[in-house]
């Protein structure tokens, strides 16, 4: 018995060092003079160094034996993505600042690697705590955020819903890339049922406020990721998602209810005044997007093969942001376009893999379907937003991406892992960590002095890309 509970909590460490580091990140305080930012950076590399580590020995096998699941041409077109991903880190302008970015991609894809394989081996286990972290962040910053609002509406006045998320995130929009995953995969313990009907109002509860937060933010790339990953869902897998669809419709009537009454009625009858942000009077401007995909794609045509180098859109001069906002554009320009092709046609196979196994089996496992609908809606706000680049939101992702692959992979038995896979591994995560710890320091410790003084230098804003001031060198 005592061997069993050991074996149990191995498979769950690293989901549990995982939802330490999402708990902590809009939480925990590290200093007062960090950004929300540069904090949640420096969660996010702790995490990765530990499960970097942990690849390296008491995991390591079970890296291994992911990367042994997936068919052989992906795992050589991921190899291939990673390694021409590092010669353009090592011939870009500033290769610190490139081999930090890659370095930080391989540690999250090795983190996503990691937890599937604990989410395919724990099976049950795996999932009924991962909805536990889930769940428990979501309703912290839920209640962060609703105690902001207390505080604005009483205390500070007037209601400003674009200092809403001021102390949880730096920017409202991240939020809103958290909340593109977060919202389909609260539905999962709703439709599985068994739930105690205080349970099943508590959670649905959950669920209709985050959609009132959604409303709140403002962040037109969530409305458009959720409503794209609920129309491919009913598209290609109508009979497995429609129980899915129709739950989130009626939490979002719900959190539309919501916002009604707390943003517009209430603040009325107390003769408070509200300023409430109106995303629908410009709800198809691109926000200065265009611009950036401008930059980007000039990039993409100047240097095709190998890009100008990971995280080095950021040492060109943008007024309005020092990422493309566009994960395909940006991949392209800064990897180059054969490693960006390398690493998007894997993923979108496997997603149409999963949409195909949600419509094909008599009895499609709704925890996929929860799933499939967070990649989606990721993918699709990836678009438009940085997903792949905010380190909160990157830590999400991994989260997802390895839980999803990990119940995909659970029916399949187990895999003879080649010694030349293990060595790889090994030597790729050794690279990544000394890439790491060789990037961030000695920065990692004047962080709020780069950025007081990039404000003091006359800057409209901060930018963020890996740290809250985006700029490189």
């Amino acid at each position: 018995m005592k061997f069993l509970r050991l074996r149990a909590l191995d498979s769950l460490l690293p989901l549990l060092l995982t939802g330490l580091a999402l708990f902590a990140g809009p939480v925990a305080v590290l200093s007062d003079n960090l950004g929300w930012h540069d904090q949640q950076r420096i969660v996010q590399i702790v995490l990765l160094a530990v499960a970097g580590l942990g690849a390296l020995t008491l995991w390591r096998h079970d890296v291994s034996a992911c990367a042994a699941r997936v068919p052989r041409w992906v795992r050589r077109s991921l190899a291939g993505a990673f390694g021409l991903g590092l010669v353009s880190a090592l011939s870009a302008a500033y290769p610190r600042f490139a081999a930090l970015e890659w370095a930080t991609f391989w540690l999250l894809a090795s983190l996503a690697m990691l937890l599937a394989m604990h989410a395919s081996k724990a099976k049950t286990l795996f999932d009924v705590w991962a909805y536990r972290v889930v769940a428990a962040v979501a309703a912290m910053i839920a209640l962060k955020v609703m105690v902001a609002y207390v505080v604005a509406m009483f205390v500070v006045r007037p209601l400003d819903t674009t200092r809403l998320f001021d102390g949880v995130f730096a920017n409202r929009r991240f939020f809103g890339q958290v909340a593109s995953m977060v919202v389909p995969l609260l539905a999962f313990p709703l439709l599985r049922g068994g739930l105690s009907k205080a349970a099943h109002v508590a959670l649905f509860g959950l669920l209709t406020v985050w959609w009132m937060l959604v409303i709140a933010s403002g962040t037109r790339g969530t409305w458009v990721a959720l409503v794209l990953a609920s129309g491919v869902l009913a598209v290609f897998a109508w009979r497995a998602s429609r129980g899915w669809i129709r739950l989130q419709l009626m939490a979002l009537a719900g959190g539309a209810s919501l916002f009604a009454i707390f943003f517009i009625w209430l603040p009325g009858q107390l003769a408070l005044h509200a300023s409430i942000e109106n995303r629908l009077a410009n709800i198809s401007t691109l926000s200065a997007r265009d611009e950036l995909w401008a930059v980007a794609w000039t990039q993409v045509q100047a240097h095709p093969w190998l890009g100008v180098g990971p995280m080095h859109l950021a040492a060109i001069p943008m007024t309005h942001g020092a990422h493309p906002h566009n994960s395909v554009l940006q991949l392209a320009a800064e990897w180059g376009v054969p490693a960006a092709i390398a690493l998007l046609v894997p993923a979108l196979i496997g997603v149409l893999r999963l949409l195909r196994k949600l419509r094909e089996e008599a009895s499609p496992d709704i925890l996929l379907v929860c799933l499939a609908a967070s990649l989606l809606a990721a993918a699709a706000q990836s678009m438009v937003d940085g997903v792949i680049v905010i380190p909160y939101t990157q830590t999400w992702l991994a989260l997802v991406a390895g839980w999803a692959l990990g119940v995909y992979f659970r029916n399949v038995g187990q895999t003879v892992v080649a010694n030349d896979s293990h060595t790889g591994i090994s030597l790729l995560s050794i690279f990544a960590l000394a890439a790491l710890l060789n990037g961030i320091f000695p920065d990692v410790f004047h962080r709020d002095e780069a950025t007081r003084a990039f404000l003091k230098e006359g800057h409209p804003m901060v930018t963020p890309r890996y740290w809250f001031v985006g700029r490189i060198p």
